[in-house]
């Protein structure tokens, strides 16, 4: 056989581009979108009040909001912390204050700092998780209170005015499918609960633990040792998933995945997820500081899933801005689960995101997709 009348390597390359463009030319092409389609801009921080540990909650067409409210902390020059507030909105960007859900009490044992607050729909009731110390002296346990009202914006009355559900901090509950109760919190620990009658069932039983030494979760090496909170727990088919934070070189979020609600729970590969460093911290806590220079962030955690304005998974936290002197915000950032693994990207730029023609609410958590949430929807 001769050779001699071949195509080359060229006029093949050649021949395959024509057709390549011609198959372009003629394939229908998917449209492209336009400034006029229903869209939802937004960049981050959000510009709301001053917040911490967010969870915001859709409810019909708006989405609340709560949290730890300024000024955070005991012993400040701004004063106390109010009690529990509450927020609303209808385009995720302008937030308005409604008020206290939960205000100081001088006759029941939550006088003080009240942290890391969360609402749940369950059996047409609002139930209203938080934290304060059970007790007058600096190093007073955390615990965590329990509350109820009718409609998200109270009235609330507080169940556990004599003594605290349980100990602890950043509480979060999560409804399995066999209708149970479980009450996740700082550690990471949980146990089952009844809240109906405000009482815990059985005992607590471990979620995770930290990380080994000098891993972003774990204990400085030869050093303090490292907090694990902010857990957040959903159901993805038969997949639980678990989000949590920890501080040990800023604020950054970690996942966790587990076949049964008791575990064994296996943290990602891929860990952190999402979050930002800051350089100070990494530096006293003895961690690696591994941050791009352009992230303006210094600390980005602590928060929630919740449904978006594309009828999504979306997820809100706060991050505080590099630099003393800054006040954390609201931070949010669409969420995506490809087999089982939470995708998220941190932005600080102005974002767009469009509609899709038809919304549909994809997680399977109970509180993010309840039919409760249904039901209390014009409450």
């Amino acid at each position: 056989m001769s050779y001699r009348n071949a195509p080359t390597f060229l006029q093949r390359l050649r021949l395959l581009s024509l057709i390549a463009l011609f198959v372009a030319c003629v394939a229908p092409q998917p449209a492209l979108a336009s400034s006029k389609d229903p869209h939802f801009d937004y960049a981050n921080p959000i510009q709301s009040d001053p917040i911490r540990d967010p969870q915001i909650t859709k409810v019909g067409d708006t989405w609340y909001m709560t949290g730890t409210a300024f000024p955070f902390f005991d012993g400040t020059s701004a004063g106390p912390i109010p009690g529990v507030k509450l927020w609303s909105s209808t385009d995720l960007t302008h937030w308005k204050d409604l008020g206290l859900l939960i205000t100081p009490s001088k006759d029941h044992w939550y006088r003080r700092r009240f942290w890391t607050p969360e609402l749940f729909p369950y059996k047409g009731k609002w139930y209203l998780t938080f934290s304060c110390p059970f007790g007058e002296t600096p190093d007073s346990p955390e615990s965590i209170a329990l509350a109820v009202a009718d409609k998200i914006t109270g009235p609330y009355k507080v169940l556990t005015e004599d003594k605290p559900l349980t100990e602890g901090n950043g509480a979060t509950l999560f409804q399995d499918d066999d209708g149970k109760i479980y009450l996740f919190r700082d550690g990471v620990t949980a146990t089952q609960v009844d809240l109906a009658n405000a009482a815990t069932i059985g005992q607590p039983f471990p979620v995770i633990q930290p990380g080994t030494d000098g891993a972003w979760d774990g204990p400085a090496k030869g050093g303090p040792s490292v907090g694990l909170e902010g857990p957040t727990v959903m159901k993805h088919g038969h997949t639980y998933i678990l989000l949590y934070s920890s501080w040990g070189r800023g604020y950054e979020v970690g996942e966790a995945t587990a076949d049964t609600i008791s575990g064994p729970w296996r943290k990602s590969r891929n860990n952190p997820i999402y979050g930002a460093q800051d350089e100070e911290w990494a530096k006293i806590y003895k961690h690696a500081y591994t941050q791009k220079s352009d992230v303006p962030y210094g600390q980005l955690g602590h928060g929630s899933p919740f449904i978006g304005p594309d009828g999504d998974l979306w997820f809100g936290c706060h991050g505080y801005l590099k630099g003393k002197g800054q006040l954390p915000h609201l931070v949010i950032t669409p969420m995506r689960i490809d087999r089982d693994s939470v995708k998220m990207v941190a932005t600080w730029t102005p974002q767009v995101v469009f509609y899709p023609k038809k919304f549909h609410v994809r997680p399977t958590d109970t509180r993010l997709a309840s039919p409760d949430l249904e039901t209390l929807a014009d409450q």
